[in-house]
């Protein structure tokens, strides 16, 4: 199994996060944690893809996947490979026009979604040579979504990733105050960039601060956790639910 990365142009580094390559010459099952979303485009080989409470469906030739709110996983068929694309949540507006909410825990033809222009940029990363080429084709098409729909987004909640990314976990109230708009209206900002309501955003992100701390090196329950869980059965139940395997597990996976 292969896995290589290529960061985007500049200007775009705000609505994607990175392009990379996956490629396997066996089959291999991959659990994935919950995501921000993604767009891949099969290279040559196939799978299915078992999303959260969902029946394994085959993967297309290009496809976007929604945020997800739960653990999941892909079966990638011996002799796969792929072009994937992480996007950024004010990606979903800014250069597809959608709702994140729409795309949650689902799969979508990229084609149906980004229209005519989608069918070339496939075409031009399924011809390309190498890693910068495929990145360049990638650039091109977003750059042109991006310009296409300079004019039609709304500003970014700034306070409202800031509030996420917060590691003390504030209350609702904090955030409240923060957006300076209705709890009402927060919920519909947020179920439309992020994909769902803040608290079920914040337990999301509570779950990956864990992960991330156990690839980080920290072993106590208690480090990895963090303050925001009410006791380690909380903590375990909530890291599996997003990341798909308990935090042993996972840092068993880590030292493999």
């Amino acid at each position: 199994m292969d896995l290589q990365y290529f960061p985007p142009r500049r200007d775009l580094q705000g609505y994607v996060r990175a392009y990379y390559r996956f490629s396997t010459s066996a089959e291999v099952a991959q659990p994935l944690c919950a995501e921000l979303g993604n767009i891949r485009i099969i290279l040559s080989g196939g799978g299915r893809i078992f999303l959260p409470g969902a029946e394994g469906r085959p993967i297309s030739t290009a496809f976007l996947l929604g945020p997800t709110m739960g653990a999941y996983r892909i079966v990638m068929e011996a002799k796969t490979r792929v072009f994937g694309i992480g996007i950024r949540p004010r990606g979903w507006g800014a250069l597809l026009g959608v709702n994140a909410s729409e795309l949650v825990d689902n799969v979508y033809d990229l084609t149906a979604i980004a229209g005519r222009i989608a069918h070339c940029a496939i075409e031009e990363v399924g011809n390309a040579a190498d890693m910068p080429t495929m990145a360049a084709a990638a650039d091109r098409f977003f750059a042109g979504l991006l310009e296409h729909r300079r004019r039609r987004f709304s500003p970014y909640p700034e306070g409202l990733e800031q509030w996420l990314l917060n590691p003390n976990d504030p209350c609702i109230d904090k955030l409240i105050d923060v957006m300076d708009v209705s709890r009402r209206q927060t919920d519909r900002i947020s179920k439309q960039i992020f994909g769902a309501s803040p608290k079920l955003l914040q337990r999301k992100y509570r779950a990956l601060r864990a992960a991330d701390r156990i690839r980080s090196g920290q072993t106590l329950w208690t480090m990895t956790a963090g303050p925001s869980f009410y006791d380690q059965s909380h903590y375990i139940k909530e890291f599996r639910s997003f990341i798909g395997v308990t935090p042993q597990q996972f840092a068993g996976n880590q030292a493999a």
